[in-house]
């Protein structure tokens, strides 16, 4: 009887599966736009976290749509990003670019000239920061050079 008791915590967790630890990312998105108001359209947006503990942790990643709006993705798709600060790289291929995939991951898979010079694009000496709130974002304004 024993043996049946011990054992049942453990068919139950095989059972529903083993839930991640920790906080969910929570919806974020926003719009990529030029001083002047130009958007950035098909730029590779990523999401750096400043909390050194969390360096390793999936990076939220969002490529813009026509008029420069994201939405972030940490996990799986549209999911957004964990609640904290972070730094924020964009790069933005220009029109000379020879794939027209970006690099979800990102890694980066455009080929082109960065329409930003590679000013926004350093996550060691990022020139943007946001903030994730744990009730999420709708509203990241990114405004680039």
């Amino acid at each position: 009887m024993k043996i049946a008791i011990l054992t049942l915590p453990l068919l139950l967790s095989f059972a529903f599966g083993c839930a991640p630890s920790g906080p969910a990312p929570v919806a974020s998105k926003g719009i990529v736009k030029t001083k002047n108001g130009r958007p950035c359209d098909n730029a590779l947006v990523v999401f750096h976290p400043r909390d050194v503990g969390r360096l390793n942790d999936p990076k939220p990643v969002a490529k813009t749509d026509g008029e420069g709006r994201f939405v972030l993705r940490t996990l799986s798709e549209n999911d957004g990003a964990l609640p904290g600060e972070y730094a924020v790289t964009v790069v933005w291929p220009g029109k000379d670019a020879k794939a027209s995939k970006i690099s979800m991951t990102g890694e980066g898979e455009a080929v082109g000239t960065d329409q930003l010079k590679g000013k926004f694009g350093d996550p060691n000496k990022p020139l943007l920061n946001a903030t994730i709130p744990i009730k999420g974002a709708s509203d990241i304004m990114l405004v680039v050079d």
